[in-house]
């Protein structure tokens, strides 16, 4: 009888192991005894022996799991197959039976952690039909492309924040297209954006300009099932939802030795700075801050200034917001207040008194924009306190891996075109009573330093 060996396909289903499960795989045996007897007859001959039971098999099955990296097979020993349907899930494994009828083999791998249904249907040695299912689960890998989204779930950010995704490993550019399409972006009302890969191993999200107040955002990832190549699997689901809040932007003059903080357009204060000296000069441009800390120990020796040289420093700085991962912060600097308004003679950082800075500790949201003028040292857009808003639209769509066709159109002004002017002369503003004050003060130091 020559039995019909059919492409078979194949589903997700919970479970490990259906029937026994033998050393060589899940096995599911069928027995059926031939011949017939008659009361009081004498047999002239020997009866035949029944056929051996045929013996469904997953090949490879380990305590309920077979690799991934390899095809799933399936096998029948003392009888032939007919159909096999493989299931994972909402998706049919293509496969084949092969020429013997003893095995079907699927035309792929498989997807780590995967669960799959067998529904084999067989023939045993005496050609009776018979069906059963095997469930079996793919291995894991031991190579993952992971994912963390910020800002985090919750979160009440600057509207100079960009969304960040930064991955466990480098993702090659040919999969960059595929990565962002498990990327999900929406915000209330809504917004163009588009990505950016600032490395191999972060992607930014940001809108044309700085986000409006009040913007509700949600990004998700979704790298479950993913194949990036070179036997590495996304893993993991995650959502973030965000809010920005008010807008603070403050413009800092490194000619004028002021710094203007304005809330939602509105200019609230201006204070007093001193800047980098021109050896260690403030870089100009666009920062975001992305770090408070009330105390920071600040070595020269981590910008290459030797501790006992004269431009050296090796001390506790207060009310520390940082706005460049090289190591500019604008924090209270109580050695320069008497330069401050008047010269430049920090090593890049912008100092201000004390209460001041105090002040704008607790102002600051993370994401604010810290602008600064009139410097002569450009942006280091390598920098991620720089990176995001010092270039046009059309150079930040270009680093887009698969940008739309809305975000390609749009042909906006540099972002800080959209800040609040400065004002037209100096003036002074005197803190409110209400400022907050340090918790403990800071030793000044007996040289101009950082």
């Amino acid at each position: 009888m020559r039995l019909a060996r059919p492409l078979s396909r194949g589903v997700l289903v919970s479970g490990i192991g259906v029937g026994a499960l033998a050393v060589a795989g899940v096995v599911v045996a069928a027995v059926h005894f031939g011949g017939t007897s008659t009361r009081g007859s004498t047999p002239t001959a020997t009866t035949a022996s029944p056929p051996a039971p045929a013996v469904v098999t997953v090949v490879g099955v380990r305590r309920g799991y077979v690799p991934w990296n390899k095809p799933l097979t399936v096998r029948v020993a003392n009888g032939a197959l007919r159909s096999v349907e493989v299931d994972a899930g909402s998706t049919l494994i293509d496969g084949v039976i092969g020429e013997h009828g003893t095995t079907w083999q699927s035309q792929t791998t498989l997807v780590p952690l995967t669960k799959y249904v067998a529904t084999v249907t067989y023939a045993d040695g005496a050609s009776h039909a018979h069906t059963t299912t095997l469930r079996v689960v793919a291995a894991d890998t031991d190579r993952h492309l992971r994912v963390t989204l910020s800002p985090g779930d919750g979160e009440t950010v600057g509207v100079g924040s960009p969304i960040i995704a930064r991955f466990s490993r480098a993702v090659p550019k040919s999969q960059r297209a595929n990565v962002e399409a498990r990327l999900a972006v929406t915000t209330t009302p809504a917004v163009v954006g588009a990505w950016h890969w600032m490395s191999d191993e972060e992607v930014h999200w940001r809108p044309p300009t700085y986000w409006k107040s009040g913007t509700k955002v949600q990004v998700s990832a979704t790298l479950d099932n993913f194949y990036v190549g070179a036997g590495v699997w996304g893993n993991g689901s995650h959502t973030a939802k965000f809010t920005v809040g008010d807008s603070h932007i403050s413009r800092v003059d490194v000619a004028r030795h002021e710094m203007y903080v304005y809330d939602n357009g509105k200019l609230i204060r201006t204070m007093p700075i001193s800047a980098g000296r021109d050896k260690y000069p403030t870089k100009n441009g666009v920062h975001i801050t992305f770090e408070k800390s009330q105390v920071v120990t600040m070595d020269s020796a981590t910008v290459g200034i030797p501790r006992n040289s004269p431009d050296g420093y090796y001390e506790k700085v207060y009310w520390d917001v940082r706005i460049s991962y090289g190591g500019a912060f604008v924090h209270a600097a109580p050695w320069s207040v008497g330069q401050q308004g008047r010269v430049n003679v920090s090593h890049g950082c912008v100092n201000l008194s004390t209460s001041n800075a105090t002040w704008f500790y607790y102002f600051a949201l993370r994401g604010d924009i810290v602008d600064v003028y009139n410097s002569g040292a450009s942006p280091d857009t390598a920098d991620p306190g720089m990176a995001d808003w010092n270039m046009s639209w059309a150079s930040w769509v270009a680093g887009d891996a698969d940008p739309s066709p809305e975000a390609l159109a749009l042909h906006p002004k540099m972002p800080r075109d959209s800040e609040p002017s400065a004002p037209s002369s100096s003036s002074s503003y005197q803190p409110p009573a209400s400022s907050p004050k340090p918790t403990s003060s800071p030793k000044p130091s007996p040289t101009p330093t950082h």
